[in-house]
């Protein structure tokens, strides 16, 4: 079965990390997408700890070095542990995105088994190269999914405010 990409917010912050682009189905499964430029923007991101720590796939809480502070939503992520929570939020399905060239030249980079793997060519055509595998079937709770969509709906003001965006005339 394939995800319906239904709801759709770029650079989100919804998770104890930022998201490049977080969809959401009819049903509230989040998939999350990591864009990846670059061989080395992809090695870069697999060593983040939604990664390295399976913050992903088992749930666990992210452990943060001595002395690093803690983001906005790492803090939240931690408060929620302090009152009880066994595992992190996290998305239902994980993915990369990139280059056509980038993937064809992974050579001995393992990807995670649960990432799916989306394609772009140099016509600007999409392929689903891998599909994710389910994280977990908790879906997205209605306050998180409001908060989305308040951030989506002050970004869109403030560009428009800022004047990057003119309107047609």
């Amino acid at each position: 079965m394939a995800l319906r990409h239904e709801w759709i917010t770029p650079n989100a912050l919804l998770y104890a990390w930022e998201s490049d682009l977080l969809t959401v189905t009819p049903d509230g499964q989040v998939c999350e997408v990591e864009v990846k430029c670059t061989r080395s923007d992809l090695l870069n991101d697999l060593r983040k700890p939604k990664h390295s720590q399976g913050l992903l796939l088992n749930g666990t809480f992210m452990e943060k070095r001595n002395g690093k502070n803690l983001t906005l939503n790492e803090a939240r992520e931690e408060e929620r542990r302090k009152l009880g929570a066994q595992l992190c939020r996290r998305p239902n399905y994980f993915c990369f995105a990139m280059p056509c060239v980038v993937y064809r030249n992974l050579k001995g980079v393992a990807l995670p088994s649960y990432a799916g793997v989306y394609t772009v060519d140099d016509e600007g055509r999409v392929f689903e190269e891998r599909r994710p595998i389910q994280l977990h079937g908790e879906r997205i709770a209605k306050d998180d999914l409001l908060g989305l969509a308040k951030r989506m709906h002050h970004r869109y003001w403030e560009e428009l405010r800022r004047g990057k965006h003119h309107p047609i005339r």
